[in-house]
């Protein structure tokens, strides 16, 4: 039974395309703060303390040099010779501004950077005319005074919300994929029969294929974990994170499991694998009691549901362990 899993880790070691994934999550664990610090740069540069220049018109109050009309300002805009267009007006002394930007998402957040910039300064401008004082928020850790950065919330977010879940969803789909690679070859190569020949089992056979990619992913997981610990990234419960993204991939290799005895062919098994696995993707990184969104906040150290965690976590490990029974190996 262990040199199955042996050869099966050995086997997955050999495969290109499996180890380009892994030196891929491992590479982008390994530089997290420079990613970080790319797509911050991208699309929140004002945290960095860099706002660039945009051309924007004004259209009603006008607060700098730019201003037009309504419909100069729309033809400038349309015709690309300005970024944005500010509509400012006023409602029983109340200041409005409607703003207009480019569809583009990246050009988009470049010049909402700039045109916050502006409004910032018009609403302290206000302030003075009006005579309303402006008021400075401080953050203290005891009695020290932390200065936080605009935009910092957006680290958090690409860190905690997108990045971590990604990395336990990514190395869960990998060991599935080794599930079904190494099944589907002891079935399309027929050494299943020289196995079911020896004196194991197919019920131990059965969990040699499902050993070998949850010890995978467990020393992935581990891996990637220590390597965003290693860029600064604070994972304030690294174990929870843990036994939460082992809890995926159980649930994952034992659908890969199942997938790749009813098929038994790889290519049909690992396309409708993808299928599944693309249509539910929405569903494991937006959704708050999703276990992938859980993973990001164990290692925010933020509160989660512990019993949809518990309940996910023991059903997951349950169909694993029944996934032999369900679909017998020497059955194919």
């Amino acid at each position: 039974m262990f040199e199955i899993v042996k050869k099966d880790l050995k086997l997955m070691f050999r495969e290109r395309t499996f180890v380009s994934i892994v030196l891929l999550i491992v590479f982008v664990a390994g530089i997290s703060s420079v990613v970080t610090f790319g797509l911050i740069l991208l699309y929140n540069p004002d945290y960095l303390g860099f706002y660039g220049s945009s051309k924007v018109a004004v259209v009603g109050e006008c607060f700098i040099e730019s201003c037009y009309d309504e419909r100069t300002a729309m033809k400038l805009f349309k015709s690309g010779r300005v970024d944005a267009v500010l509509i400012v007006s006023d409602f029983n002394g109340i200041k409005y501004v409607d703003v207009i930007v480019p569809d583009d998402e990246i050009k988009a957040a470049q010049v909402l950077s700039y045109v916050k910039k502006l409004l910032t300064e018009y609403e302290e401008g206000l302030r003075d005319v009006y005579g309303v004082p402006n008021l400075e928020l401080k953050v203290y850790s005891g009695s020290r005074e932390v200065e936080i950065p605009s935009g910092s919330s957006t680290v958090f977010k690409f860190i905690y919300l997108i990045l971590i879940p990604l990395l336990s969803i990514t190395t869960a789909v990998v060991a599935a994929g080794m599930a079904i690679d190494s099944v589907c070859e002891e079935i399309q190569s027929r050494s299943i029969e020289v196995l079911l020949s020896t004196p194991l089992t197919p019920f131990k056979i059965s969990i040699s294929k499902i050993t070998s990619p949850m010890i995978f992913s467990s020393l992935l997981t581990a891996l990637w974990l220590l390597l965003l610990a290693l860029n600064k990234v604070d994972i304030a419960n690294p174990l929870l994170a843990f036994a939460i993204s082992m809890s995926i991939t159980a649930f994952f290799v034992s659908l890969g499991y199942l997938m790749a005895v009813r098929f038994g062919d790889r290519e049909r098994a690992q396309l409708i694998f993808s299928i599944l696995v693309a249509g539910s993707l929405p569903l494991l990184v937006t959704k708050y009691a999703s276990p992938a969104v859980m993973v990001g906040r164990a290692a925010a150290g933020a509160e989660i549901d512990l019993t949809i965690a518990a309940i996910f976590s023991v059903a997951s490990f349950a169909l694993l362990a029944v996934s032999p029974f369900i679909a017998k190996i020497d059955k194919v």
